[in-house]
């Protein structure tokens, strides 16, 4: 269905891709993801046509339908925005409809051969089906994420689409908009390829995996879970693999080095009259150029190096607060003039991290502003610990200075000095000169970064984080989720990453009402100072060599040393 071989791009001159090959099969649903600025959006845009690799062949069998992150359109309604995606149709209808009667004649016969008369019944059909005939006269742009996904999947059933390619879908989209797609494109008879973060989407959708790392893809068949079993797998065998070359490399030096000697003194006192010394002497330099044939080999055949993944090291510090009850709300309301929801009642104990979940335009965001005091609430008291710290990532990131470099909004958030402020952010992977890009030329990735940073030096006791994981890569967000898990504090968690909610205890459920339940599953906060303690433990032994498959080799090859020939 889509075969991608050899293509190489140049970006600014330089090639971002060089060989990158792979394929997808009729019938696969695959997900391509890798580190933010990896090229995947580019590789998008080489399957598509609105880019022309330099060199290779892309190959794209069938009818191709797109569902883009964000949909860039001049006003118009969502009816007339679905019956244009047909272009050459729309033209038409707009002839036959215009009451002009040189337009209407010239166009008719066209116009009945491609059935445009039933254009517009067609667009309202497709709009039903996906829940959207209510929206027929909004303003395409006044559209919910959700909605305008909709929308864009709404014009692939107007035509037979074999391919369907969706950059990065579930972005904005609440939980009950992403399970809707789910389930769209589980049903979707053709092939899938989808750019995306989102894990659980990952797992429940994908049938096999395409990783796009150092300008080469990768494919692995499965979802995300198996994905993970896979490298895991991989980087065992290559831990292994490698650390049985650096022996071999240096036992193979040290003979040569030893030899080496050896001969050296054999030919220095080896004498003419002496053939047997000769001898010796010349057996010790053919034995000294075998080991350096063999070093030779060895290299040649050098297994590959354990991937060192560029991931963020981050680990949240909170402040002591003994007091059982953190916060309580008494017969609260919250909204914009009228209440959103009947009054309710409820309290956060220490430590206690909660979900806050609904569908886009239900009010989380207004709620965490509420509890945390960005906001006041239209009726009811809150009553918060007075020594209680709250940390606040926003997914706007309004709290975030305009101007300046990323090391002065971190040197301004902190009392750090500059060089311990650089070795902070080069754990966030803003390394050498980085450190200085203005804040207004960051990506929103290397914003949520810096976010994440002054965060950090909050020394808060509840953390209360808005949708933290938007345009942040998968290594990334499974960092974050790595310093949470850990987190000694209370959590307030807005995210549409299904894998964070895993990380709370309790959840506030907003829909027809306001619903507060115990969450069913919590793998609980890691205990990372035993995994060092069992490291260190483990690190102890004797190193051992392994093969391939993970089985204890019958002797140390480093003994070797003692059988030189």
């Amino acid at each position: 269905m889509l075969v991608m071989k050899q293509v190489r791009f140049d970006y600014d001159r330089k090639p971002l891709f060089e060989a990158v090959a792979f394929e997808i099969a009729a019938g696969e649903r695959a997900v391509l993801f890798g580190l933010n600025g990896s090229g995947k959006t580019t590789l998008f845009r080489l399957v598509t046509g609105e880019l022309t690799p330099q060199a290779g062949t892309i190959e794209c069998h069938g009818e191709i339908g797109l569902v883009r992150q964000t949909i860039e359109s001049e006003d118009m309604s969502l009816l007339e925005w679905v019956m244009r995606s047909d272009p050459e149709r729309y033209a038409l209808f707009e002839d036959v409809s215009s009451g002009d009667e040189t337009r209407v004649m010239r166009s008719y016969e066209r116009a009945l051969a491609l059935d445009v008369y039933n254009l517009e019944q067609e667009a309202k059909r497709a709009l039903t089906r996906l829940g959207l005939d209510g929206q027929l006269d909004r303003n395409i742009n006044d559209l919910s994420g959700g909605e305008k996904t909709r929308a864009q999947l709404s014009t692939l059933t107007m035509k037979r689409v074999d391919l369907v390619l969706l950059d990065e879908p579930t972005n904005h989209l609440d939980i009950e908009s992403i399970d809707w797609l789910t389930q769209w494109l589980k049903q979707f008879n053709g092939t899938v390829l989808v750019i995306s973060h989102d894990r659980q989407l990952m797992d429940d959708v994908a049938t096999v995996i395409l990783e796009l790392s150092d300008g080469l893809v990768t494919r692995y068949p499965g979802n995300y879970t198996a994905y993970k079993r896979q490298t895991e797998e991989e980087r065992v065998r290559d831990e292994r693999a490698h650390a049985r070359y650096e022996s071999r490399k240096i036992e193979l030096l040290e003979m040569i080095a030893q030899y080496k000697g050896w001969h050296l003194k054999a030919k220095a006192t080896a004498s003419v009259r002496s053939p047997g010394a000769q001898k010796g002497a010349a057996n010790l330099a053919v034995k000294m150029k075998a080991r350096e044939q063999k070093l030779r080999q060895l290299e040649d055949n050098r297994p590959r190096k354990p991937k060192e993944e560029k991931t963020i090291s981050a680990r949240f510090a909170a402040d002591e607060l003994e007091a059982k009850t953190w916060l309580t709300c008494e017969h609260m309301t919250f909204g914009y003039g009228e209440p959103f929801y009947d009054p309710f009642s409820f309290s956060i104990q220490k430590g206690d991290r909660i979900s806050i979940i609904g569908p886009n335009g239900s009010g989380k965001t207004t709620l965490l502003n509420v509890l945390i005091g960005e906001r006041a609430p239209l009726s009811g008291v809150i009553q918060r610990h007075p020594r209680l710290k709250i940390g606040y990532f926003s997914q706007t990131l309004e709290r975030l200075p305009e101007t300046g470099t990323l090391l002065e909004a971190l040197l301004a958030h902190s009392d750090i000095e500059e060089t311990e402020a650089r070795t902070l952010l080069a754990h966030f992977l803003f390394r050498r000169d980085e450190v200085h890009l203005p804040i207004v030329e960051a990506s929103m990735g290397e914003k949520c970064r810096i976010a994440f940073l002054i965060l950090y030096f909050s020394d808060a006791h509840l953390l209360a984080l808005d949708e933290p994981t938007n345009y942040l890569d998968v290594a990334t967000r499974e960092q974050i989720e790595a310093a949470l898990s850990v987190y000694p504090g209370g959590l307030l968690l807005i995210s549409h990453d299904r894998y964070f909610h895993r990380l709370t205890s309790r959840t506030i459920e907003l829909g027809e009402h306001i619903v507060i339940r115990e969450n069913d599953e919590c793998d609980g906060p890691v205990d990372v100072e035993q995994m060092v303690r069992t490291m260190d433990e483990l690190t102890k032994h004797d190193l051992k060599f392994f093969d391939e498959a993970g089985n204890l080799l019958p002797f140390d090859e480093t003994s070797g040393m003692n059988r030189i020939e």
